[in-house]
């Protein structure tokens, strides 16, 4: 699977077009959602430590639907994953496992945005 793949063309191509009305505003909201994932990623892990998977599941929407905004369709399906956990599912391996891909992918996310706007 090629790089670019990672992230929905059709989502930045929406989201470049705000650009057209406000200058700028892809390079914003570029930059607010890496300022917030990794936030976003330590709320989702210290809730799984303190087995609330309501904090969680409400972080992990959160997450999820900025990433569907940015075209981050892999980040989209694991936070979907993580956001329907229920308090006896947190302390598992299966769970420990969807944490280590929803770092990657967050990572991999963050890095294919910054690379569309380079200037951040």
């Amino acid at each position: 699977m090629a790089a670019q793949s990672l992230l929905d063309p059709k989502a930045l191509e929406l989201l470049r077009m705000l650009d057209r009305d406000r200058p700028g505003a892809f390079s914003e909201f570029v930059r607010m959602f890496v300022h917030e994932a990794p936030d976003l990623v330590r709320k989702m892990e210290h809730a799984q430590v303190a087995g609330d998977a309501d904090a969680l599941g409400k972080s992990a929407h959160y997450l999820r639907s900025a990433a569907l905004a940015m075209g981050a369709t892999d980040l989209v399906s694991v936070c979907q994953a993580l956001e329907h956990l229920e308090n006896e599912d947190l302390p598992t391996e299966a769970t420990d496992a969807r944490f280590v891909e929803l770092r990657r992918r967050t990572r991999d996310a963050l890095i294919l945005l910054l690379q569309e706007v380079p200037q951040i």
